[in-house]
């Protein structure tokens, strides 16, 4: 009995084992590439982390990140070194200022000389939210005390993903157009561009009457990302709109590819929160119909950060949305685009809610406690059964179990 008690609980003991590894197995330390590291002094950035190298959504309410530098042989205790977290065009930070751009410099709660450690909740501190999904680029820099330049730098916890999966979008309403019409209208409401990260291709299977299409002048599907909500793009026109075509990276055989990189390059900037539809439209040659599209490596819906304010919203459902672009207007709104010169449009770069993954631990550590105390629960139920048992034997006149009989005394000799 002491020996198949014992079993169960080391049963239960290993289930509890394996359940806690999976609660913590969500989370991850990340290690980012400085190898482009430069010396910074009078106030400059030694490193830049751009948001297609680590999206400041992966952060958790534990996490920290870790820098070491070299400060040129300085000895002093002063603060030599920030985190800097960077935004522009930006809704959710009280700290941004009116153009929407944020600067949010961050001490660290520990530093030497050659290293700091900065918490989450200094970042959040100095960001003005928890909201991180519109942070472009977290930056280390110098405090105008000594020169320095990075050496390594790590961010710990993090979330290991953000529910990165593939988006197959409806085409049942795709129709065949020709004469620069559009094929498929796929609004914000279907598909939020925002969801995309810097990994992610749009892919659109397609016919045409092309006989051949390597003969046409340009391919004959293209991505055109408008804007009717007062576009943050620096190529929108005067009362806000965006009308901006994307080539396809690839297109062959009813097969076109659009990079994020390209559509980044395209709309000015990686912001897409105010991205209103994506349009397939044909080149004006051939005809064109859109017979499927996947989006790859997407972030889940939830995590989505588009934009919209309620008259825009209002006039996208009164149909002032829906305009078929004419060939003379599909030029005119095409023109070479000017090169920026921002540091923010410089910066732009892909687009993983820290506090959704906290959610999700704790969830998971919920679980844990539960599945524990059920196995607990298990083997106590199992001892007092079998524990009861070995008190009673089975009496065959009677047909169920009784109490053991007690054996009478023995006879003292």
């Amino acid at each position: 009995m002491k020996k198949l008690f014992k079993t169960l609980l080391c049963t239960a003991a290993a289930a509890s084992a394996m359940l806690a590894t999976a609660a913590v197995a969500h989370a991850e330390d990340v290690k980012l590439d400085v190898s482009g590291a430069k010396e910074a002094k009078g106030w400059q950035q030694s490193v830049t982390i751009k948001k297609e190298d680590f999206d400041a959504r992966r952060l958790s309410k534990k996490s920290t990140v870790k820098v070491a530098f070299d400060a040129a042989g300085y000895e002093g205790e002063e603060q030599i070194v920030e985190l800097i977290f960077q935004s522009w065009d930006n809704t959710t930070s009280p700290n941004a200022d009116e153009k929407g751009a944020v600067w949010a410099r961050v001490a660290p709660s520990e530093a030497t000389a050659t290293s700091a450690v900065f918490t989450y909740d200094e970042i959040v501190k100095a960001y003005g939210t928890d909201d991180l999904s519109q942070v472009m680029a977290i930056c280390v820099g110098d405090t105008d005390i000594t020169p320095i330049t990075v050496k390594a730098m790590e961010i710990t916890d993090c979330a290991k993903d953000m529910g990165i999966s593939d988006e197959v979008i409806d085409c049942s309403a795709a129709k065949e157009c020709s004469h620069f019409g559009q094929s498929l209208i796929v609004k914000y409401d279907v598909f939020d561009s925002t969801r995309m990260t810097g990994e992610s291709e749009i892919i659109v299977k397609y016919t045409t009457d092309a006989e051949d299409e390597s003969k046409l002048e340009k391919p004959p599907v293209s991505l055109i990302m408008q804007s009717w909500e007062n576009s943050n793009s620096p190529y929108a026109k005067e009362d806000g709109s965006a009308w901006l075509t994307v080539d396809p990276a690839e297109c062959k055989d009813g097969r076109a590819v659009f990079k994020y990189k390209d559509m980044v390059d395209t709309y000015g900037t990686a912001d897409f929160s105010k991205v209103s539809a994506l349009n397939f439209s044909d080149n004006g040659e051939a005809s064109l119909k859109v017979e499927a599209v996947t989006v790859l490596n997407c972030v889940s819906a939830d995590k989505g950060t588009h934009i919209i304010s309620e008259e825009t919203d209002k006039s996208a459902e009164d149909g002032s949305s829906d305009v078929d672009e004419s060939a003379a207007d599909s030029e005119a709104q095409t023109e070479t685009q000017p090169e920026s010169s921002s540091t923010a449009d410089s910066a732009a770069a892909a687009v993983k809610d820290s506090d959704s993954d906290d959610k999700g631990g704790s969830n998971v550590a919920f679980i844990v406690i539960g599945v524990i105390g059920g196995i607990v629960l298990a083997v106590v139920v199992v001892f007092i059964i079998l524990t009861k048992q070995s008190s009673q034997e089975y009496d065959i006149d009677k047909r169920r179990m009784v109490s053991k009989k007690k054996p009478k005394n023995k006879a003292k000799w």
